[in-house]
């Protein structure tokens, strides 16, 4: 080739010099070589003769899991073989930089982020941020191109993900708002409004998770207009210095913020505005000025970086103060209606035309309460959360997209009212005695969980059914509640604490679910664009730390969640006070005396699955779903979760005497992180638990205890894998004494247990599918692809078991992998005939859709084996034991029942 990293086809000698023999498929003018998985490392190695070997080899790498591909930004990556190769490469000055249009990200520290689900917009993204001259009109015109392409459903939810974190990052001035252009007001106004009809009209015809982002996207722009109001904001500011004869020379405060709105006006001008006005209604005080700027996160150093800079400080005319601040009192309104899209007031004004006079009514009043305090707030509140209901209902009819934008913006402000007033108001909650403070705290929290329902499901009834939706959790949480409040207001029954607080824990799982799908589904995405960006953009931005915070601070920043979750934090200690339960769960008491232990503070237990202790150790763990392993070394574990008293982590606890505590109290949980470092001492003291620093010499005996332990050397044995016997058995083939064994225990018991019993006493019947029948389904013809693809994952997954490495995308790839079989029609057959003869279905049944939930299901439990807790345990027996088979046998062998 004439280019280092151009494609050449390869010749014979080149893929007969593959060692190891792999075979390559030719592609066009490619080959496609598997890697060889090599002590937890993937290599491919070449020998040529001396003298005929090529100039270099060209290659990218793709993963068959997902097909993406891997390159560098210069499109290929080349490896020199010969010295004129190198000379080659030399000349054409092939070294790669590391931006990311290739679809490779690095963070700040170096890590190299793979292209992600979206990365095709995001490339996009990358390109367009990159421009010498970038505004907040060309964003916007940007990202409504990038809307028009992507497609509705599923097929397009990562690409709007994307879009909105792009706007997101523009909306909390982690992008440029102006780059060596200068914007007419008018055509950033025109920019603004194409934008948000548009994303108005997707949300129209948008399933529910699209609904949320279209929402949260609408929330990051400026209403805009057709150029009226765009046009005023050059036009006004002139009107104003004209009346008023103010100097239009150069060292003035309100010439150079003209010079800048004439040069390019943004939502920065609002704050401005506002702080300027409160300026003038003190009577000059620029403590007041500066005030308002820091609340909407600006100051004056800010403003001095425009293009237009503002350098000096406002000047206080006495004799022009009430004209002025009504001339910027309207000139206020201008900016928001082309900058503000979810400004109350304008959004009243805007609608009020085309809303009934009930809704119409209940906004006034509003508006006329929104500094309301104590009990008003809730009346506030309430009258809130209905005209949410009844503006949802009119926008899923509403065909014209104009009014759907503008309620659309009228229910964001509206939300974005209710949280206010509801923060301002949650510290008066604290002084209320005890029985007053749960009464009020039960009725906040209807309102709340009825707000989070109307933003996710705008338009369904909280007694209507949504499925798609994340919000029905919260429909059920809002139904059980509403008995609650009832009860709460004829007073409190025995046992009305209890009942609480089992709803209030289903809040706080549906809470969590909806916090994880934030998380999951923005974090990587939002690192990936950040990063790439970052890369691109000559000021270097986004900063870090809106990256590696962006789903947190979305969390936090937006929307009821965070009210509700505080909410619930004072509740659970109130109902907690009333009868509801301890602040403390002991699930394993550990040994009768207590533990000592360093207590180390961790995120979750399941990133330390792979980590021993080397002296005893008390674990502060934030996080425990319940199916995790009591890591070596450990003898407490103090979390505020509350997995079930039979999960697998609470059983292995009693097991092992480790000590295994849930705190409710989450004040009194952080706390605990004081003593992060230093010996402790742990036990049970009636209700609750005693954690305290450790007296010198206590707890030594364990200690030394433990380090012997460690040291001793452990063997075990493991049988062999049942060969494959048959694919399934009917309950009467089911022999308990049969030897070898090729099935579990449960089917065994289950038989055992009907020989014994009296015949009215009914157990369910079963069919066993065998030991050894996944391993004959992997090699049926059907499946040769699917089983070429797991031998290399699961030779991946065992590498990573004897050295380092996160195992959670190759496991995850596992289970997708295993889901992904064919069933033989030999094994169909007799499985249906298995479950005749035992009774379990009729002739006719397990046909169509019930034989492909009953294949998912039973794929769904081959795939189990591939799970974080079963890597770790196989890993620290590759680590601690002598083993004599290899470390897979002790995952691949698994027995199902069907009843």
């Amino acid at each position: 080739p004439k280019s280092p990293r151009e494609w050449k086809r390869p010749e014979s000698q080149v893929l007969s010099s593959v060692v190891g023999g792999a075979e390559s498929a030719l592609v066009g003018d490619a080959a496609q070589t598997p890697l060889r998985a090599d002590g937890g490392v993937q290599t491919i190695e070449f020998s040529f003769e001396a003298g005929k070997s090529p100039q270099g080899i060209t290659f990218v790498f793709k993963d068959t899991s997902n097909s993406a591909w891997y390159k560098p930004d210069s499109g290929n990556f080349c490896v020199p073989v010969s010295e004129a190769g190198r000379a080659a490469m030399d000349s054409a000055g092939g070294k790669d930089h590391g931006e990311p249009s290739s679809g490779m990200v690095r963070t700040l520290s170096g890590t190299i982020i793979p292209p992600l689900e979206g990365a095709d917009v995001a490339k996009q993204v990358f390109e367009a941020e990159k421009q010498g001259h970038v505004t907040l009109m060309h964003r916007y015109q940007a990202a409504l191109r990038v809307l028009e392409q992507t497609p509705p459903g599923e097929a397009g939810i990562n690409a709007i993900t994307m879009v909105f974190i792009w706007l997101r990052f523009s909306q909390i001035r982690q992008l440029s708002w102006q780059r060596n252009y200068n914007t007419k007001p008018r055509e950033l106004s025109a920019a603004s409004e194409n934008l948000n009809k548009a994303i108005a009209w997707r949300w129209k015809n948008a399933g529910s998770e699209e609904k949320e982002l279209f929402r949260l996207m609408l929330g990051c722009i400026g209403r805009g207009g057709s150029g009226g109001d765009g046009q005023a904001i050059r036009d006004e500011i002139l009107h104003i210095m004209h009346r008023h004869h103010l100097p239009e020379t150069k060292g003035n405060f309100i010439e150079e913020w003209h010079q800048k709105l004439h040069n390019n006006s943004t939502p920065d001008d609002i704050a401005i505005c506002m702080a300027f006005l409160a300026f003038l209604a003190s009577n000059g005080n620029m403590a007041e000025f500066d005030r308002v700027l820091a609340e909407n996160g600006l100051n004056r150093e800010r403003l001095k970086t425009y293009e237009r800079p503002i350098t000096t400080a406002p000047c206080f005319y006495g004799d022009k103060k009430d004209g002025l601040i009504n001339d910027f009192n309207n000139y206020l309104r201008i900016l928001k209606n082309v900058h503000a899209g979810a400004d109350l007031e304008k959004c009243v004004e805007v609608c009020r035309g085309f809303l009934d006079g009930h809704v119409n009514l209940l906004l006034e009043s509003i508006l006329r309460e929104r500094s309301a305090h104590g009990d008003r707030v809730l009346a506030v509140i309430d009258s809130i959360t209905e005209v949410r209901q009844l503006i949802g209902l009119k926008m899923s009819k509403e065909g014209d997209i104009v009014k759907l934008r503008d309620m659309l913006y009228l229910d964001i402000g509206l939300e974005a009212q209710m949280r206010l007033m509801a923060e301002r108001s949650l510290g008066q909650l604290d002084r209320l005695n005890m029985e007053s403070l749960t009464r009020s705290l039960a009725l906040w929290i209807s309102l709340t969980i009825e707000n989070l329902i109307y933003s996710s499901s705008p338009g369904v009834g909280v007694l209507q059914g949504h499925p798609d939706s994340v919000s029905d959790e919260f429909k059920a949480c809002l139904r059980d509640w509403a008995g609650l409040v009832e009860e709460a207001h004829k007073g409190y029954g025995p046992g009305f604490a209890v009942k609480a607080m089992a709803v209030v824990e289903r809040m706080r799982r549906a809470l969590a679910s909806v916090v994880d799908k934030i998380s999951t589904g923005m974090q990587k995405k939002a690192e990936y664009l950040g990063y790439g960006l970052c890369a691109v953009t000559p000021e270097k931005i986004p900063e870090k730390w809106s990256i590696t915070l962006f789903s947190e601070e979305l969390i936090r920043g937006g929307g009821c969640s965070f009210v509700l979750s505080t909410l619930l934090r004072k509740l659970d200690r109130a109902l907690r006070a009333q009868g509801g339960g301890t602040r403390w769960q002991v699930i394993s008491a550990g040994k009768p005396s207590g533990v000592v232990g360093e207590l180390v503070e961790v995120r979750d237990l399941l990133s330390v699955q792979d980590v021993s202790y080397d002296k005893p150790t008390v674990l502060l763990a934030s996080s425990v779903s319940g199916e995790e392993e009591v890591p070596p070394g450990v003898v407490g574990v103090i979390t505020p979760d509350a997995p079930d008293v039979l999960a697998h982590i609470s059983v292995r606890a009693r097991n092992l005497k480790v000590f295994f505590a849930t705190c409710f109290d989450s004040d009194e949980f952080e706390s605990l992180s004081k003593f992060a470092g230093r010996r402790v001492t742990c036990s049970r003291s009636g209700d609750s638990v005693s954690v305290r620093e450790a007296q010198t010499g206590e707890g030594e005996e364990a200690k030394e205890a433990q380090s012997a332990a460690s040291q001793a050397p452990v063997k075990i044995e493991l049988p062999p894998p049942a060969k494959f016997s048959n694919w399934c058995l009917p309950e009467k083939s089911i022999d308990p004494d049969r030897r070898p064994k090729i099935f579990g225990a449960k089917s065994t018991n289950i038989v055992k247990v009907r020989k014994q019993l009296p015949e009215w006493v009914q157990t369910p019947r079963s069919a066993v599918v065998p030991f050894g029948v996944f391993e004959k389904v992997l090699e049926a013809a059907e499946n040769k692809a699917v089983a070429t693809e797991y031998t290399a994952l699961a030779k991946e997954a065992a590498a990573l078991a004897k050295g380092t490495g996160e195992p959670h995308e190759v496991l995850r790839r596992l289970r997708e992998t295993v889901l992904k079989l064919q069933a033989p029609k030999a094994m169909v057959d007799e499985l249906r005939t298995a479950l005749l003869d035992s009774g379990i279905i009729k002739q006719g049944e397990l046909q169509g859709k019930e034989w492909d939930e009953a294949w998912h299901a039973l794929k769904g439990v081959w795939a189990s084996k591939w799970n974080d807790r079963a890597f770790y345990s196989c890993k620290k027996v590759a680590k601690h034991t002598t083993c004599s088979t290899d470390w897979r046998c002790s995952v691949v062998c698994l027995s199902f029942d069907i009843r």
